[in-house]
């Protein structure tokens, strides 16, 4: 089983988009669940949303950095694996579950990150994919403790993730699956402006803060890997 990690705010009717998306193309029985915060302004539709259509795999927060929520959410869902994944996404690719469980199924010590296609048209730097919706197994998350770094708000989440993968040779890259990113209306979406608040500090903790933990986790995860 795949478990889905989404906190969403400000954006009910399109976290209801990404679980129809994800209804609608799962081959087998996943999870998806969300996350919704108390002080949101549109925390009853939320409510009131999941209820009309069935959504019953929810939990409530107080405001809290999405590196927290992700967290959280990794330690309290079932799934063999854990995938984040935003509101702002749609899942495109019929069968994704299975391709990605078929991937996953190669690696005997479960230490890995699965990345997808995004959808964005521009091409990142480097010779690697984007890593937005990382897919790792619960054995990376509980050999860390964290499944990402909880010392980041927002950003950065994923590259340090990634980062760790390449090290590893064990970052693996599935470009028929999509799950599509979604653009919005800057001047109008309040949650893409809050996440923005905290580039800077982010951007600060990853030059001067990360790699004093990035050398220890890589170290961590190596002793656990099997074919050195």
């Amino acid at each position: 089983m795949i478990s889905l990690l989404c906190p969403t705010r400000g954006r009910p009717k399109q976290a209801l988009n990404l679980y129809k998306s994800f209804i609608n193309t799962q081959s087998d029985i996943n999870e998806l669940h969300f996350c919704i915060q108390r002080e949101d302004s549109f925390f009853d539709e939320y409510v009131n949303l999941f209820k009309i259509n069935g959504i019953e795999k929810y939990f409530v927060s107080e405001s809290m950095p999405t590196s927290y929520l992700w967290n959280q959410m990794a330690f309290a869902t079932k799934g063999d694996l854990l995938t984040l994944i935003g509101d702002d996404v749609e899942i495109l690719t019929k069968g994704w579950d299975k391709i990605i469980e078929n991937e996953a199924s190669k690696y005997a010590d479960k230490i890995f990150v699965i990345t997808v296609d995004d959808g964005r048209t521009d091409k990142p730097q480097g010779k690697f994919m984007r890593c937005p919706h990382p897919t790792v197994h619960k054995k990376w998350v509980e050999t860390l403790g964290y499944f990402v770094p909880p010392f980041f708000m927002h950003r950065y989440l994923d590259k340090y993730t990634q980062n760790l993968a390449i090290e590893l040779d064990r970052f693996i890259e599935i470009k028929e699956v999509i799950f599509n990113h979604l653009k919005f209306n800057h001047s109008k979406d309040k949650t893409g402006r809050r996440s923005r608040n905290w580039i800077n500090y982010d951007h600060y903790i990853y030059e001067k803060v990360s790699g004093k933990y990035f050398s220890k986790d890589l170290e961590i995860l190596q002793n656990n890997i099997l074919n050195k």
